[in-house]
């Protein structure tokens, strides 16, 4: 298994692999709406980002021996955040590739980028949907501790906020 940016070839598995694991997207939410305002560049991704307010956003993907999308993980920044912190989002692992630890790589593999550019903080927001406990037992063991909880309108599940301090007490 490699990490590798998301690209051009890369970005159809990636939305597929998202879209499989994450049935339930919004429009302006959607996996393939974020991928392809990554790649793009000029002056266009930013203003459609901000309508989400995201400031900015980049994906990796974990590829097979085939070059196809097993894993997704990315990073981004809300424009009222501080530059302080960064977002996990759309991190996912195939079904069929699920239990070999390729979660927790991809986390490991954000954790590292967070980081390396001096963030203090990496957050991300899940929820209580059976589909995702494994994912959550994934963000307790890499210290992702849960700072808050919210009802989802029109869903039996909440949103649940986590938080991981990158800063090391010296």
């Amino acid at each position: 298994m490699q990490i590798k940016p998301l690209s051009q070839t890369t970005l159809s598995s990636a939305i597929q692999l998202a879209n499989l694991v994450f049935p339930h997207q919004k429009l302006l939410e959607k996996a393939s709406f974020a991928f392809r305002l990554s790649l793009m560049s000029g002056w266009l991704p930013k203003p459609l980002l901000s309508l989400r307010s995201i400031d900015e956003a980049r994906y990796w993907v974990a590829l097979n021996e085939d070059e196809e999308a097993i894993g997704v993980t990315g990073l981004y920044k809300y424009i009222k955040d501080e530059d302080d912190s960064l977002w996990l989002g759309w991190t996912c692992v195939a079904p069929t590739a699920r239990g070999k630890g390729i979660g927790g790589k991809l986390v490991d593999f954000a954790i590292a980028q967070s980081i390396s550019e001096d963030k203090k903080f990496l957050r991300l927001y899940t929820s209580n949907d059976p589909n995702e406990s494994a994912a959550q037992h994934l963000y307790e063991r890499r210290g992702l501790r849960v700072v808050g909880e919210k009802e989802l309108q029109g869903s039996p599940f909440k949103r649940i906020y986590r938080e991981l301090s990158l800063v090391t007490s010296a």
